[in-house]
């Protein structure tokens, strides 16, 4: 119990201050950069990303997160009167789409930057421009090796001990994201800030791990009220063994055989490690059933939670994302006229007899053509498949209704 006790205790944490003042007055708003994690002591160990990545839950939530991000299609707009066209020429439209930099493919850039992002708080990626100020790269920079300098109303991020790529950068050339923020210019580690919960994870898991190393899932035991000698008790054992191997044991000399169950402190602590897998399902806006943990979930449910997913936890990181891009991929005469998007539809479209039910509906009430239909289900366009429909017995009041056009097969 004694073990249980500082297990489950509470755990005692100590802040740094992000906010670190200079002799010139102005403050580096990352204190010592990224690498100058504050320390929370539970009983066991101190937390910071690194290690909470080694809890599987922590690396579940976190993969599962840049892995959806990274998947959505992203695409560059051009806005006119007309609507919102595909701008295939623009710059920026390759960089979104399809080659960020020499290096990486789309996936990959957006698997890293959304894990930073998560892992924390912040991410960083640089703009490489070319000498008509054209961004030619982005280039990804681990958290670590950014410090953000807050001086005369501006940003500026320091990057030390990357390979090539050490330097001082104003705002307008580092794509910048972060969540929650307690000053509105870097976010919070969220792996910092949950300490707590995630040390009673890694805790309850390690003591799992131990308690079945060191033979704690103990079945059964066989005892007496004899006292059996060295030798007798080595003679009982190689009996008792080959019996049980070839079929049912005899136990003699007053031997009783007695099933136990499992430790009632081995009990709680399962129980609390079901509880550490719901705080990281919060901690990080996952539905439950996402990292394995179906004690509420049912076959009703889970669409449903996953269109939530998408809605109140990935939605709002693409947008974060859209208009840091948008802020500073774009020049002054190109904001409202391009915009960078990542479509979700694809999440939010449910199983197939709602996706049906959907594209029918908007088809017949005149919002969808059948092309856009096919489209969206990744098919190629037909020829006639562009005019919008309506209900016959729709139409705006005092304007002769037209024939529907019949549409060649």
């Amino acid at each position: 119990m004694r073990r249980m006790e500082s297990l489950l205790g509470i755990f005692k944490r100590k802040v740094s201050s992000f906010k670190t003042r200079s002799s010139r007055g102005s403050f580096d708003s990352m204190g010592n950069g990224l690498s100058s994690i504050s320390s929370f002591r539970s009983a066991l160990s101190s937390v910071n990303t690194e290690q909470a990545m080694r809890f599987t839950a922590v690396y579940a939530a976190i993969r599962l997160r840049s892995e959806t991000v990274a998947s959505l299609p992203k695409t560059v707009f051009s806005i006119d009167e007309t609507g919102r066209h595909d701008a295939r020429k623009h710059n920026i439209y390759k960089l979104i789409k399809y080659k960020p930099n020499g290096w990486m493919n789309v996936f990959t850039f957006w698997e890293y930057t959304n894990s930073c992002l998560e892992g924390w708080g912040n991410a960083f990626v640089i703009i490489r421009r070319d000498m008509k100020g054209d961004p030619v790269e982005l280039i990804p920079v681990h958290p670590r090796l950014v410090s953000v300098v807050f001086r005369n109303a501006r940003k500026w991020y320091i990057v030390a001990g990357s390979l090539f790529f050490d330097g001082t950068y104003p705002d307008e050339d580092m794509l910048h994201f972060f969540g929650m923020s307690e000053d509105g210019i870097t976010g919070v580690n969220p792996i910092i800030y949950n300490a707590a919960a995630i040390s009673s994870g890694i805790s309850a898991q390690s003591f799992g791990n131990e308690f079945f190393e060191q033979g704690g899932n103990v079945k059964s035991v066989l005892e007496t009220d004899k006292t059996l000698g060295a030798n007798a008790m080595a003679d009982f054992i190689k009996a008792f063994n080959q019996a049980k191997n070839f079929g049912t044991p005899i136990l003699d000399q007053g031997v009783k055989y007695k099933q136990v169950g499992i430790a009632p402190e081995a009990a709680q602590m399962l129980q609390t490690r079901t509880f550490a897998l719901q705080d990281i399902a919060r901690i990080f806006n996952l539905p439950p059933h996402m990292l394995a943990d179906l004690s509420r979930a049912t076959f009703s449910n889970i669409e449903h939670q996953d269109i939530q997913y998408a809605k109140y936890s990935i939605r709002p990181s693409v947008k974060r994302y859209e208009q840091e891009m948008d802020r500073k991929l774009f020049f002054e005469d190109e904001l409202g006229r391009y915009e960078t998007k990542f479509n979700l539809n694809g999440l939010m479209r449910g199983d197939m007899t709602s996706r049906s039910n959907f594209y029918h509906n908007a088809v017949l009430d005149g919002w969808l053509s059948r092309n856009e239909v096919r489209e969206m289900e990744n098919m190629n366009r037909m020829d006639g498949l562009d005019d919008m429909l309506y209900p016959g017995n729709e139409n705006i009041v005092g304007k002769e209704v037209l024939p529907k056009e019949k549409v060649s097969k």
